[in-house]
């Protein structure tokens, strides 16, 4: 099956010029994706801290989301302007770039499964997971998620129906929720433990690490629930649009998919950056340097607010331990 858009079909029904103001607002929303991680991965390399397996498997996930809006962008561009290179399912510039974003696209839809996984192994090295700098786990995880996105992409081309590969994704979502809960329901008794434990048993690393995978838990939770409804509106899409049906359908099932993960990619990292404290620490810094630079005259305001600002996170840190 070939996720793409049929052209042919389009000029055939006179639909085509419909389609092109729709694929304005596609490209509208991708250039604001890409614009906005540009500006999350300028903000994190701010803040210097890519040390966490989490950290790790985010940025692996979150780079397929500029490379697929791009590669989006320019087959949207190709078919308003009428280049084959946009539409032909013969030519093989399309097939690259169809295949290209693709195996983007899985990656984003699979990032529950690889959370749950890396919570997994924290639990597994509950003694030392952050004392010992784990770093394999999550270039092993990053991997296995381009693998199987690869994977999941090639035989996505093989089959003429996605009826498998929905089935697939639906079934990974739910089981990641599954493996979230039995996670929190081992770190749970673990706490438990350790409330009742007073010779030593568990040591502070422990403890802290039970009390994280908890937290991560509950966050978990809080991302699973805003992200769901892409999760299953995106593999039904690309169902829909692998039905026997007028190609009329098809396109408009297969436009929607694409607007449906271009909005999910913009979604997704604003929840996540959503709950860190510091990147919106850093983030706030930097609105009031751009403060500064707009308006010299109230320079001592906003000076003033970033010296809070830094002053804060440098009390966190402390507070944390870290200084």
């Amino acid at each position: 099956m070939i996720l793409s858009f049929n052209y042919t079909a389009a000029q055939q029904d006179s639909t085509l010029q419909y389609f092109n103001l729709g694929f304005v607002v596609v490209i509208f929303v991708n250039i604001l994706s890409v614009l906005y991680y540009i500006l999350n991965v300028w903000i994190d390399i701010r803040i210097g801290k890519f040390d966490t397996n989490v950290i790790k498997i985010h940025q692996f996930i979150y780079v397929t989301c500029p490379i697929g809006s791009i590669v989006l962008i320019a087959q949207k561009i190709m078919i308003i302007l009428g280049l084959p290179y946009g539409y032909d399912y013969d030519d093989r510039t399309f097939q690259f770039l169809h295949h290209l974003r693709t195996s983007t696209v899985f990656p984003g839809l699979i990032c529950l499964t690889a959370f749950v996984i890396e919570r997994f192994c924290a639990t597994v090295y509950l003694k030392d997971y952050e004392k010992r700098n784990r770093w394999w786990i999550g270039i092993i995880i990053g991997i296995g998620l381009y693998t199987v996105g690869g994977l999941l992409a090639y035989s996505l081309a093989l089959f003429a129906t996605s009826l498998y590969h929905t089935i697939f994704l639906l079934a990974l979502s739910i089981t990641s929720c599954m493996g979230n809960v039995l996670n929190y329901k081992i770190n749970r008794r673990y706490y438990n433990a350790c409330q009742r434990s007073f010779d030593g048993k568990y040591s502070l690393a422990e403890r802290y690490q039970i009390s994280d995978n908890i937290h991560f838990s509950f966050f978990f939770n809080r991302f699973a629930s805003s992200i769901f409804f892409f999760t299953i509106l995106c593999p039904l899409l690309m169902l829909a649009a692998s039905f026997d049906i007028q190609w009329f359908y098809r396109n408009i099932f297969i436009s929607l998919f694409e607007l449906s993960y271009s909005v999910y990619t913009i979604l997704t990292p604003y929840i996540i950056y959503k709950f860190n404290i510091r990147w919106h620490q850093e983030f706030k810094k930097v609105v009031a340097t751009v403060r500064i630079l707009q308006n010299p005259l109230d320079s001592s305001n906003s000076y003033s607010f970033a010296v809070h600002v830094t002053f804060s996170d440098k009390t966190n840190r402390c507070d944390r331990g870290m200084c």
